[in-house]
């Protein structure tokens, strides 16, 4: 499950949003569009942002985020992403109405680290303000209520944080619309139709989310339930954040492209019943020093419940275990210390290192860093690694942040780390399949 963190993720880079008239269908299945949380195609985009205001938002959730992870014949889809404050979002068509178009269309916060599908119903008695006001199930012919002794089967689902949603699980039509005005119809999903929602994080102004659309390991995700048709693969492909962000795409099935040159890295669960998608995580290199990181500074704790490395779309920046963080600021350090033009600076984003620079450089002189995981090798270019930011309106000065933070127990690859690679999740397998690639230009 994702948390109310998960929720602010949704505010950033977690969010995933379906958009409805952005997508492609074929006999093979469906394409949509996903918009960048920044972008201002957004319907959550918050124009009075400076790109400083951003960042610093990003850095708080990934903070959050730490917190968050929840406990408790189509033959491709692709899904169309779109982010609000902090998530990616996908808008759906969800229920049959007399209507015109015969469903009622929400967001719902896209999140890979949980995997109920639910949203706000109608008679909720606690509830988080969202407009449009939450599914009428009542008018909906396509509601079947999941039954069990003949009364609908409740369920309880509780976030890390305290947050929680209880309500009944129910099964119901979702309506995905392509770019070119075809609609594809998928038949009795099953998802939570929530009753009691306490979810701080959903209680700001013009709230436009109804719920979460989770991608994770257990059967009530969408991954499992679109089932065998999509070979249980979805896939996505980050863009750089820039002023003219690209659209991109989250992938199901038969529609991703495989390369030669992919990496394959094993995905777990971190036991039965968890969602977040775990990773090997096993060292550290900056350019070609590996540091003297021992790969169980990466390990599960001995409870099993802390520790650890995931693979996270909802953390924009990646969060590093405390001793390996400290080691990698450390080296950084060393690196920059042989550049005369560089003054180490506190930069007022709430990030450990950064330096300004005398002339803007963007990211050139940058390292790359690597993430050594098992079997396979995570390289990141400069712009996966580090923020550059003007340094006054005439920008003649620069400076540069790392874009990781530290954390007290576990690690989590974040999204602002993800870009411009190739992600393929592959959990009839249990590996993540990647390859660099420019996703301005391949979506």
């Amino acid at each position: 499950m994702a948390k109310t963190q998960t929720l602010l993720l949704l505010y950033f880079l977690s969010t995933l949003i379906l958009v409805l008239n952005k997508a492609l269908v074929n006999s093979n299945g469906l394409t949509l569009t996903l918009i960048h949380p920044h972008s201002p195609k957004s319907p959550f985009f918050q124009g009075n942002l400076s790109f400083k205001e951003r960042i610093k938002k990003s850095v708080s959730q990934s903070k959050i985020r730490g917190n968050y992870l929840a406990r408790t014949s189509l033959s491709t889809i692709q899904t169309q992403i779109t982010a609000q404050s902090f998530h990616y979002k996908v808008k759906v068509g969800i229920g049959t109405f007399k209507s015109k178009p015969p469903y009622k269309e929400y967001y719902l916060d896209i999140d890979t680290g949980s995997s109920l599908v639910w949203m706000q119903c109608d008679g909720c008695t606690r509830c988080f303000k969202q407009t449009p006001k939450p599914f009428p199930k009542q008018n909906s012919s396509s509601f079947r209520p999941i039954l069990v002794q003949n009364k609908p089967k409740p369920y309880e689902y509780e976030y890390e944080d305290g947050s929680t949603t209880n309500g009944i699980l129910a099964r119901e039509a979702f309506y995905l619309t392509s770019k070119n005005g075809g609609l594809a119809k998928i038949e009795n999903i099953e998802f939570g139709c929530g009753l009691d929602n306490n979810l701080d994080a959903l209680n700001w102004r013009n709230n436009k989310v109804a719920g979460i659309m989770g991608l994770g390991w257990e059967d009530t995700s969408f991954v499992k339930q679109v089932g065998p048709q999509i070979k249980g693969i979805f896939s996505y492909c980050l863009p750089v954040l820039t002023s003219k962000t690209p659209s991109t795409y989250l992938r199901f099935g038969n529609d991703i492209v495989h390369q030669e040159n992919s990496k394959s890295t094993p995905i777990y669960m971190k036991h039965k019943d968890s969602s977040p998608y775990y990773v090997d995580l096993q060292g550290i290199t900056v350019n070609r020093t590996r540091l003297n990181i021992s790969p169980r500074v990466f390990d599960f704790k001995s409870n099993g419940n802390l520790g650890g490395c995931t693979i996270d779309s909802g953390t924009p920046f990646s969060r590093i275990v405390g001793p390996a963080f400290d080691i990698l600021k450390t080296e950084l350090e060393k690196y920059f210390s042989r550049f005369r033009n560089l003054k180490k600076i506190k930069g007022n984003l709430d990030l450990d290192l950064c330096y300004e620079r005398s002339k803007p450089e963007k990211y050139n002189n940058l390292p790359e860093v690597t993430f050594h995981l098992r079997g396979a090798d995570f390289v990141m270019k400069a712009e996966a690694v580090f923020q550059v930011v003007g340094r006054s309106i005439t920008r003649l000065r620069e400076y540069f942040c790392l874009a990781m933070v530290p954390h007290s127990t576990d690690s989590t690859i974040g999204s602002h780390q993800q870009t411009n690679h190739r992600l393929i999740h592959d959990t009839k397998n249990k590996k993540l399949v990647f390859y660099p690639v420019d996703c301005a230009k391949n979506p």
